[in-house]
């Protein structure tokens, strides 16, 4: 049976179809229509919600989300916090009076999407560094963004949630709810279990966040009768550093990866910044991404060039491979039937190594790529480059690894003939196709010119530009 929280309502389902996702079942049976539909993609922000659950450091954690491509039977146990809930007898919420004051409603289609996106954020223990980034997931047409942009700002200002004092009885239900228990939606707790749950249905995919396999649902309008959740295997779940390399637990949620690899590796801070939207990133993660091989993925690039590893369990043995060599063909990979991803290593960078992490896209947030490329050299002492590892997405019909441009940087110094002679090898060493989101030429001119912005940046010349307004 599933329990859940709905706003100050404990809901049990005692059946429902395992890909049922949350929003229809807020709209059509919990009458909640205040949460729209825009995209069912996760793409526009009218489905934001919160959801609330408990960490073991922090307590409770209240997150926004996208109820479109998220399963219900993903939320048992936590609450759901959908924007009737912010209704006050008298008054407006400070949330949405932030709104009301910066004029930041116009059709309201999309206003409850960015009234929840706002409570989230008004809900961190901390002072947010970018405010603004929480709205990155919603999109609006008619305000230009502006007095949205200046209610965010202001939420961070107000002190007291009115119904913060509720919270208290949220915190003993959540600790008081049993496992999930259904035979359809298994969420297994441990790589055991989770083996378990493989041999007991073999044909049902896995499932961590969901961001890219509910679309199979919202989009193709296909049935997935039944799904093993492997959000909560503790095996899934590791973040640990030791000397060598940096281990991330293939369910950990993106929003985490990025925290842990900000400071370790610097030059992927504006790729998370820009994997999807903050909304996405609480629910996507790294072994998701990857399992999918997508040709057009984020994150597959990036660790390609950083040469990290991949490790893949069945409950009894484990293996290990390079991420390059996971990733076989389009949408393809190395993982047998009984095999699921447990883990990632990332080496960490020395002292002189220069790495660097590119991502083009129409939108600077919450779009798929156009075109991604990862750079890393190693040189020694002189300068001489010693290693050189370059991987490209957007160009092909898996992430390649630019073997051809690695060999004209080897035993070269970073200077400008060599970065000359990269540029001219491009058209003859990728073949992109033209689609929607871009022309084979362009992606060419593009790659090329984004070789050109790695040389300037290694000049300490700067050429990023902050777009926070």
């Amino acid at each position: 049976m599933l329990e859940l929280m709905i706003n100050d309502e404990i809901v049990t389902v005692d059946s429902a179809r395992a890909d049922t996702m949350l929003l229809p079942f807020l709209r059509e049976h919990c009458d909640l229509t205040g949460t729209k539909e825009g995209c069912a993609s996760g793409d526009c922000g009218a489905c934001t919600v919160v959801i609330v659950e408990s960490d073991p450091q922090h307590g409770l954690v209240h997150k926004n989300i996208n109820a479109c491509i998220t399963p219900l039977y993903a939320l048992h146990g936590k609450q759901v916090i959908t924007v009737e809930y912010l209704r006050q007898p008298k008054q407006l919420h400070p949330v949405q009076q932030a709104v009301v004051d910066a004029h930041g409603s116009q059709c309201g289609f999309c206003t409850p999407g960015f009234v929840m996106s706002m409570y989230a954020l008004s809900k961190q223990p901390d002072t947010v560094e970018n405010p603004i980034g929480y709205l990155g997931g919603n999109l609006c047409r008619c305000t230009g963004y502006g007095p949205l942009i200046e209610a965010a700002k202001k939420i961070q200002q107000h002190s007291g949630d009115p119904i913060a004092e509720r919270e208290p009885q949220v915190s003993q239900w959540i600790d008081s709810v049993s496992q999930l228990q259904a035979s359809h939606y298994i969420a297994p707790q441990d790589r055991l279990q989770l083996a378990k749950a493989r041999a007991q249905l073999p044909d049902a995919p896995f499932i961590a966040g969901g961001t890219d396999l509910s679309l199979i649902v919202t989009q193709q309008l296909q049935d997935i009768p039944a799904l093993i959740d492997v959000s909560q295997v503790k095996e899934l779940n590791t973040l640990e550093r030791n000397e060598s390399y940096l281990t991330l637990g293939a369910a950990v949620p993106l929003y985490k990866v990025h925290q842990a690899m900000k400071s370790l590796f610097p030059s992927t801070d504006e790729l998370f910044d820009r994997l999807g939207s903050l909304a996405i990133r609480h629910r996507g993660t790294l072994g998701g991404s990857l399992a999918h091989a997508s040709p057009i993925g984020d994150v597959a690039p990036l660790l390609i060039s950083l040469n990290a590893e991949i490790t893949l369990d069945n409950g009894q043995q484990r293996r290990s491979l390079a991420v390059e060599d996971f990733i076989t063909d389009y949408r393809q990979t190395a993982l047998r039937a009984d095999e699921w991803i447990e883990s990632i290593d990332i080496p960490y960078l020395s002292a002189k190594d220069r790495h660097a992490m590119y991502k083009i896209s129409k939108r600077f947030e919450d779009d798929i790529s156009t075109l991604t490329l990862g750079i890393l050299i190693r040189p020694d002492t002189s300068g001489t480059i010693r290693e050189c590892r370059i991987s490209a997405g957007g160009i092909a019909a898996k992430t390649r690894r630019l073997t051809e441009i690695e060999s004209l940087f080897i035993g070269q110094r970073l200077e400008r003939p060599l970065i000359d002679q990269v540029k001219q090898q491009i058209a003859s060493v990728i073949n992109p196709l033209s689609d929607v989101r871009a022309s084979a030429d362009y992606r060419i001119k593009t790659m090329a010119n984004l070789f050109e912005r790695f040389y300037l940046e290694q000049q300490q010349i700067e050429t990023r530009v902050v777009h926070y307004a």
